[in-house]
């Protein structure tokens, strides 16, 4: 596997398979931790209570505090077994709740999200090669495979998808591992003139129009022996579509006012966020264009379709920015938000974020720090962002009232306790004795 792809295991007897799988979330990663399902119950609880996947060294999850099961129906649900912090799913409490793709999880700190998807046996799967492409779900690896395979093909290649998923980045991925030793050049069609368009492509000699004053090669002569981005494709003018249409079938340009062509060696990779179909079924887009450009689809994923890439691609903007760290009451807020705008509202947000925890001196990126739509989603629920500061100083001993309201506010968790305080358990212990505290009395146990 010398070009970092990966083909999914056989499949005996069939095309296709569904495959179900839970992504434990960790913020601050920007890798996720996959469990695939393979139609067993599997539990969530505390370390050293539970065994399996889910078995988490997480202070507030209970030590049985959830099951994952799959129905008879074949629909998985989680089940709440009493938990002292609860289950939530979506943002919501529950007992009982189905799972769909993308369900988001939480118990204690920890955060799941269930996913589902359809893989074909031969399915060709690589992880990004690119640092700017973070993203280790199915619906990303899917893409990264596809880059892989077509990347040193002669092919052009349309990338579609909606506004903010990063086209031009994926474009600039599929000219690096080309190995073309041209340039990368980017154009957006839409922000191009329509008067001046063929220029801006083709070039012109001088005296071609008023204003030429001399001859300008253009962006295809620029892009000799690389690859010409053309972002925004559907937009170009009806007129100008033939001239390129040429310029793909023959591999050569003609320069406004010349009366001879230039061969060219450039490789066109196009994206648009355009139904071409749809255009072209509606004569806005020449069909004979479309079928050049299409010489290989790739379609990159919305940010919802891929829920679990969510907090990786969020802690690797906020490492870039230096910023805190980023927790679990803000990481659930990012997951359940819907995301129109996809990574570039992600990054937007998160940038804004990064000035507010800074100027507050936080250490961590909580809730107080995102926009009010995002933390709404969670509802009324208090979360440890919103929960009124503990203020018993952590440095020194406690007296008993101190200790007794840090027991109460965790109740009656030791590790949470001991975690408060730097100290081991035992010192807990020890604390208690001496101030003569029933622990037995703080402890909701589930």
């Amino acid at each position: 596997m010398t070009d970092g792809t990966r083909t999914s295991p056989p499949l005996a007897g069939t095309a296709s398979v569904t495959v179900e799988m839970l992504r434990v979330i960790a913020p601050g990663s920007t890798t996720t931790e996959g469990i695939v399902l393979d139609g067993n119950p599997v539990t969530i609880g505390r370390e050293g209570h539970v065994t399996g996947p889910l078995a988490r060294a997480d202070s507030e999850i209970s030590r049985q505090h959830a099951i994952i099961a799959r129905g008879p129906n074949g629909i998985w649900s989680v089940t709440d077994q009493s938990s002292r912090n609860g289950t939530f799913v979506d943002g919501a409490r529950v007992e009982t709740a189905a799972l769909r793709d993308g369900s988001v999880i939480r118990a204690g700190r920890t955060l799941l999200v269930f996913a589902q998807t359809r893989m074909r046996a031969d399915e060709r799967l690589a992880a990004p090669a690119d640092a700017r492409l973070v993203g280790d779900s199915l619906a990303a690896l899917r893409v990264h495979g596809e880059i892989a395979l077509v990347a040193r093909q002669p092919l052009p290649v349309l990338v579609l998808g909606e506004t903010g998923v990063g086209k031009e980045l994926v474009a600039e991925e599929i000219h690096r591992r080309s190995r073309r030793a041209g340039p990368f050049i980017a154009v957006n069609c839409a922000a191009i003139a329509p008067e001046l368009a063929e220029s801006e492509l083709f070039g012109h000699v001088a005296g071609a129009f008023t204003g030429a004053r001399a001859a300008a090669d253009g962006l295809f002569v620029a892009a000799e022996g690389g690859t010409l981005f053309l972002d925004e494709v559907g937009e170009l003018p009806a007129e100008l579509q033939p001239k390129l249409l040429r310029a793909l079938a023959q591999g050569e340009v003609r320069a406004v006012g010349s009366t001879t062509a230039r061969r060219v060696d450039v490789r066109v990779v196009a994206a648009t966020l355009r139904d071409l179909d749809a255009e072209v079924a509606a004569g806005r887009f020449r069909g004979d264009l479309f079928n050049r450009l299409a010489g290989w689809r790739i379609e990159i994923p919305s940010l919802r379709a891929r829920r679990d890439d969510i907090v990786a691609i969020a802690s690797a903007f906020l490492r870039a920015a230096n910023g805190p760290a980023l927790g679990p009451d803000a990481a659930e807020a990012l997951l359940l938000h819907d995301w129109p705008g996809n990574v570039r509202e992600l990054e937007r947000v998160i940038a804004a974020a990064v000035v507010r925890a800074t100027d507050a001196r936080a250490a961590e990126l909580g809730l107080a720090h995102l926009p009010p739509p995002l933390v709404e989603r969670l509802g009324t629920r208090v979360t440890a962002s919103t929960a009124p500061p503990l203020l018993v100083p952590s440095t020194s001993p406690p007296t008993r009232d101190e200790l007794c309201h840090v027991l109460t506010r965790m109740d009656g968790n030791i590790a949470r306790v001991a975690e408060h305080f730097g100290k081991e358990r035992q010192q807990i212990y020890r604390w208690a004795k001496r101030l003569d505290i029933d622990l037995d009395a703080y402890r909701r146990e589930s």
